[in-house]
């Protein structure tokens, strides 16, 4: 290598630092597909898995909560949970029972937000097939 471009070489080898230190997006992990805390308007997702659900919708002026399953999910028979801390006892929905049926379960479109939940708890998490798909988490009010 001819003296002239060893300055060269430096200033590559010194950028590599820099290449690999860039932001990265969420990645998969597990095998059922779940993401790394993606967040939802104010809440973060705990647990979301990708094979079940397309994504979360938040409109935050009126707190209502929607979600997109899968194509292949629309069937899926859900119920939610909800507490004021991860872990903690179960509320009690408006119907006075700590587990609420999705009215859904009857039958959604593919490709549209449904199953909306409006609730002031702090965590709602989201049942089917005896385990949690979706637990999510306020992080601001």
């Amino acid at each position: 290598m001819t003296p002239r471009f060893l300055p060269l070489v430096f200033v590559l080898l010194g950028a590599l630092p820099l290449v690999f230190a860039q932001e990265q997006e969420p990645e998969a992990g597990g095998e059922s597909g779940e993401y790394a805390n993606p967040v939802f308007g104010y809440y973060e997702a705990i647990r979301f898995d990708a094979q079940m659900l397309q994504g979360v919708r938040v409109n935050e002026e009126t707190g209502d909560v929607f979600i997109m399953f899968q194509p292949d999910k629309t069937d899926t028979q859900l119920t939610l949970k909800i507490s004021q801390a991860e872990g903690a006892q179960y509320r009690k929905w408006f119907t006075g029972e700590e587990v609420l049926v999705a009215q859904e379960n009857a039958g959604r479109a593919i490709n549209t937000w449904t199953d909306r939940v409006q609730t002031s708890a702090n965590y709602i998490e989201y049942h089917a097939e005896g385990r949690i798909f979706l637990h999510l988490k306020r992080i601001r009010e």
